[in-house]
């Protein structure tokens, strides 16, 4: 899928950042799943991107068998402003989900 950031507020560097919840939570094991662009002039950023990674627990516990609610998520990166974003431009999205035995 593509991610837009695009720079709109003269002379301020902004950025945005895509990530994943499970069930309402973000990954903490081993860390988030996530990915973040900066813009610092003034551009409209289409790149195609692709975001993976492994979660074994979420900030409420370990992921429990059984079905769930993932959710891609776009909001603001670090101290940087909220840039203009969106999500697969042009292009299509594929979530792709598998459970995992131990050790990942």
């Amino acid at each position: 899928a593509n991610v837009r950031s695009a720079y709109h507020v003269r002379d301020v560097p902004v950025a945005a950042r895509w990530y994943f919840k499970i069930d309402g939570s973000e990954c903490s094991l081993p860390a988030p799943i996530d990915i973040a662009m900066y813009v610092d002039s003034n551009t409209n950023r289409h790149l195609p991107s692709v975001l993976k990674g492994v979660c074994q627990a979420t900030s409420v516990g370990n992921i429990a068998k059984g079905t769930h609610t993932i959710t891609v998520n776009v909001g603001q990166f670090s101290k940087w402003t909220l840039a203009n974003s969106h999500s697969g431009w042009k292009s299509s999205s594929i979530l792709q989900v598998e459970e995992m035995c131990p050790p990942f």
